[in-house]
């Protein structure tokens, strides 16, 4: 997500070295670093091997050492160590801005280091990725906000990579106005944000473009619970957009003739 506008040449020349940095020096940016994650770092020291384990990219900045990718390593070893710290091999870069540096957490991949939507999504915020700006920007302006801590909450989106595809794949205006009308009709309801409905709505407003009455739909959508959409969608078959799609033509449609719209494949 968001990996296809990275552009490495962006980057300063790659100037690096391999130094021994005391654990007790190694930081995490936090405005684009994660959370740690106590579980992955235990699972990381019971199995740890020097076979496997990678050096920890750091970024020499400001006089620190900041660590862009390999921070559970980090704390891995320390756990392997009693919970002391102890002299850790870096692969050490120069040169590096903290917008660098997002940058290429965002890039991380791998079974150590895979990142969630939300994790990723905010890393290109600080790495000042112009398309993750104007993605977030024009959602914020719709009236709601990403839920990067991975937590469902009123207002927010949690299903941020379906989010992004739904944008990328509808455009900017026929997206924001999805958000609206979800918005409008459930205020901002937890489950009016499920990936089901967002991509049940941003269908049916595409299908129907130009059929359509808004008034109604918001009206119509707002007598239906968001979750009986989705509970309804799962008896039915084809891909998730379509079930859901026809779901909220049903309800659209409701026992009304004249205002009916057919159902198109």
């Amino acid at each position: 997500m968001l990996n296809s506008n990275l552009n490495l040449s962006t980057l300063p020349e790659s100037t690096f070295t391999y130094q021994f940095v005391n654990s007790a020096l190694l930081f995490p940016c936090l405005e684009y670093q994660r959370l740690l994650r106590t579980e992955k770092v235990a699972s990381i020291a019971e199995n740890f091997s020097e076979y496997i384990a990678n050096d920890p990219k750091v970024s020499f900045r400001d006089g620190r050492y900041y660590v862009f990718d390999g921070q559970n390593t980090v704390e891995a070893r320390r756990a392997c160590n009693g919970g002391k710290d102890l002299p850790i091999r870096c692969k050490v870069f120069l040169g590096l801005s903290k917008e660098d540096e997002a940058t290429l957490f965002a890039l991380q991949t791998g079974i150590s280091t895979c990142l969630t939507a939300g994790e990723r999504l905010r890393a290109n915020l600080v790495a000042e990725n112009p398309d993750a700006l104007y993605f977030v920007g024009i959602t914020s302006n719709a009236g709601v906000e990403f839920a990067y801590d991975g937590i469902r909450a009123p207002w927010k989106i949690y299903c941020i990579e379906t989010a992004y595809e739904l944008y990328k794949q509808y455009g900017c205006e026929r997206y924001v106005e999805m958000l609206r009308i979800i918005n409008e009709a459930w205020k901002g309801n937890v489950d009016a944000y499920l990936a089901g409905v967002i991509r049940g709505v941003a269908c049916f407003i595409s299908v129907y473009e130009g059929e359509y009455s808004r008034e109604r739909l918001v009206q119509q959508l707002a007598r239906t619970h968001p979750k009986t959409i989705t509970q309804l969608a799962q008896k039915d078959t084809g891909s998730s957009a379509n079930r859901h799609m026809r779901q909220i033509l049903r309800i659209y449609n409701g026992a009304s003739h004249e205002m009916s719209l057919p159902l198109k494949n």
